[in-house]
């Protein structure tokens, strides 16, 4: 007999009778290799099965078993060896077994593989022997019933029209002979003896009438060398009964369930590049990640708060960090920006603004800063955001005031030494000296002279009624202490728009438990706005792919308002070399245009435990998966749907990695963008100055006091 080769098979589930007997079908055939052996071992490892095989049938085998048992998983295995070896007999032989429902037989023998304790070890081997093709059975054939005694006075008796029938049945369909065996390890005689009365008393539920099972002594070396002591001859059917493969969608012990099914991570998927997961299919273990031209098809990841996304999106932040592309988060809490704070390398750390609003000496911001832009572009962008956060409320003539009076500081910006910003625009409605240089900043201009024109022409109460709702609103949140020091830089030593140009990486915590919920919703989807204002801007580069941008924006919903719908907006950003990675809660947090943009052009798709309302979506996307499947996934674990390069990977299964070790550094890199970028505590001079009747009666001095 030829030395065997074992491999591991990791079941697809779920897996059907109808499959299993077709493979079995299939492996009765003369072209199918011998000797080939079936077994299940149980032990502190849980519940595997092996094929043995000869090695040089392993491609044809490989082929015949991935062809039948689609997703089939194999690996090298090294086999078990066992103490004590029982041959399970019957008698008569050539009497079909019970027509028992497969998987009642399969749930019998797991109970029984299950009864063993701690390190103890029971196996079921089945060694498949020649085939007999499928055949008629005579109505004159031996009764294989008749006892010897009347075989010895009576004669040889005619076979009984039942019996012929289940003959028949049986001999309609090829059959092998089978050798079947019970392997124990255990510590004492009797606990071995009781492990095999328990796997043998599963197998008794397959005799059928005049058909009994009996074990018989068997030795260990013929276990090894699983030596063919034909005792069955079975049809496909049969053979399905006694695999012990975990059969239709039931839960077995030591089998993982049905549901969440495990998918394999297809060969496309990178392995290598902002690595942020593991595949959970069974196999050899495989890496999930993502190269950068993948990414900039842009992702979109769901999950509850705790499921797993920050840990998914750290991953991917200190891959681009340590990689030297640009990168900006946008996130609702300090945990995220912290972590990453506290596993940034050294070497990376001069790179890192902090622009957080809870500081001290926070770094800056000025929206109004328009430079060379388009003032018109950048004020679209500032409306957006605006009409987000005060959404209630807000309605054209609101927009139109807004509007005219930030385009106005805009333009009028641009011809000052320093720009104006929004903490100016209630003093802009309300005070008459400080608008006067403004309005005349704008008499060149036809549209925002008539507006000005048409502003002052009303009476101080008509004024007073247009400019209150929208002042409310304002004052409310504009002009809350962080907002102030943040957008009250004219010119911060740090400007937002240059982060793509100088590859930095800029962390923004919004926790509105420290600023305030309209005031971290309006800084955010201030910041954002930019950052969208700042990908505009790459057009001007010739090769924007090639120094790719990330931006990952954490409960996007809050954020995410821009000018331009959001399906253009990632269309766009994918040609100017921007990757946007959006991550929140489910579904019905997004609006319907929203969750539309996102699922056509955020290709790539992370997926954590959701609700039903959210599973049956995810799962009209993917075929192979249902709903239970998405609502079933543990804590940290996945599915994805990648893009590779331009190509859809599919969908897989994952365990996402733990967090680096942390380094301990994060004090060191807050202080350093701090002292970098923050804002400067004012002079004796210029607090004087602020009291002074210039500053009373013209723009206020502190805005003037920031320097590059």
């Amino acid at each position: 007999m030829p030395d065997l080769v074992f491999t591991r098979l990791h079941l697809p589930r779920p897996l059907g009778a109808d499959s299993v007997a077709q493979l079995m079908t299939r492996l009765m055939s003369a072209d199918a290799p011998r000797p080939l052996v079936f077994e299940v071992h149980a032990s502190a490892d849980g519940v595997t099965h092996l094929v043995g095989y000869p090695s040089a049938a392993a491609p044809r085998l490989k082929r015949l078993l991935r062809g039948h048992l689609p997703g089939l998983a194999l690996e090298p295995a090294t086999r078990p060896d066992v103490a004590a070896v029982s041959r399970v007999v019957a008698h008569p032989a050539i009497l079909p077994l019970a027509d028992t429902d497969p998987e009642q037989v399969t749930s019998a023998i797991y109970l029984a593989l299950a009864a063993r304790r701690g390190e103890e070890h029971v196996a079921l081997q089945l060694v498949l022997g020649r085939t007999q093709a499928a055949h008629s059975v005579s109505a004159k054939s031996a009764d294989p019933m008749q006892p010897l005694a009347s075989l010895v006075f009576e004669g040889v008796r005619a076979v009984e029209p039942e019996t012929r029938r289940r003959l028949q049945l049986r001999a309609g369909q090829p059959t092998t002979a089978v050798t079947l065996r019970i392997g124990v390890t255990a510590g004492t005689q009797k606990r071995t003896g009781a492990l095999v009365w328990e796997a043998f008393g599963a197998l008794q539920l397959l005799q059928s009438p005049g058909l009994r099972l009996s074990l018989n002594y068997d030795s260990s070396s013929r276990w090894r060398a699983a030596t063919a002591r034909a005792a069955f001859r079975l049809s496909p059917d049969e053979l399905t009964s006694m695999l012990a493969w975990p059969l239709g969608e039931r839960d077995y012990p030591g089998i993982a369930g049905t549901h969440p099914r495990r998918l394999p991570v297809p060969e496309i998927v990178s392995a290598t590049s902002s690595v942020f997961a593991t595949g959970t299919a069974p196999g050899p273990e495989r890496l999930i990640g993502m190269d950068p031209a993948s990414r900039l098809q842009h992702l979109v990841a769901t999950g509850p708060t705790g499921s797993g996304k920050s840990t998914v999106l750290e991953h991917l932040i200190l891959s681009d960090i340590e990689a030297g592309r640009a990168c900006v988060v946008v996130e609702p809490k300090a945990q995220l920006v912290d972590s990453i704070l506290d596993r940034i390398a050294p070497e990376h750390a001069q790179r890192v603004v902090v622009l957080d609003a809870a500081d001290t000496m926070p770094v800056g911001f000025n929206p109004l800063d328009i430079g060379d832009r388009d003032p018109d572009v950048v004020v679209d962008g500032i409306i957006a955001a605006l009409a987000a956060v005060f959404e209630e409320g807000w309605g054209p003539r609101t927009e139109y005031l807004i509007h005219g009076a930030l385009l106005s500081l805009a333009r009028a910006g641009q011809r000052t030494i320093d720009p104006y910003t929004l903490i100016d625009l209630p003093r802009l409605l309300t005070d008459a000296a400080f608008r006067r240089p403004v309005i005349a900043a704008m008499q060149d201009d036809a549209t925002l002279a008539s507006f000005w024109a048409e502003f002052e022409e009303l009476s101080p109460a008509q004024r007073a009624a247009m400019i209150a709702a929208p002042l409310n609103k304002l004052r409310k949140i504009l002009l809350r202490a962080p907002l102030v020091l943040v957008l009250g830089q004219a010119r911060p030593r740090f400007r937002l728009r240059d982060v793509f140009r100088e590859r930095s990486v800029v962390l923004v915590p919004l926790n509105d438990a420290l600023i305030g919920t309209g005031a971290a919703k309006l800084l955010g989807s201030l910041i954002v706005a930019e950052l969208w204002n700042a990908t505009l801007e790459r057009a001007r580069e010739k090769h924007p792919m090639k120094r790719p941008g990330m931006v990952f924006i954490d409960e996007m919903q809050n954020y995410l308002h821009l000018p331009t719908s959001i399906a253009d907006a990632l269309a766009t950003s994918r040609s100017y070399g921007v990757a946007w990675h959006l991550a929140h809660q489910y579904r019905g947090q997004l609006p319907p245009a929203m969750r539309a943009a996102l699922d056509t052009n955020a290709r790539s798709k992370i997926c954590f435990a959701v609700g039903p309302d959210d599973a049956r979506d995810l799962a009209r996307m993917a075929p192979q998966l249902s709903s239970d499947d998405f609502q079933a996934l543990p804590r940290f674990e996945i599915y994805a749907h990648l893009v590779a390069g331009s190509v859809p990977a599919g969908w897989c299964s994952g365990h996402t990695l733990p967090p680096r070790p942390a380094l301990g550094i994060r004090d060191d890199v807050r202080q350093r963008s701090r002292d970098r970028y923050g804002a400067l505590p004012p002079t004796t001079s210029e607090v004087a100055a602020t009291s002074s009747p210039e500053h009373q009666a013209g723009r206020p001095t502190h805005q003037k006091a920031r320097r590059a």
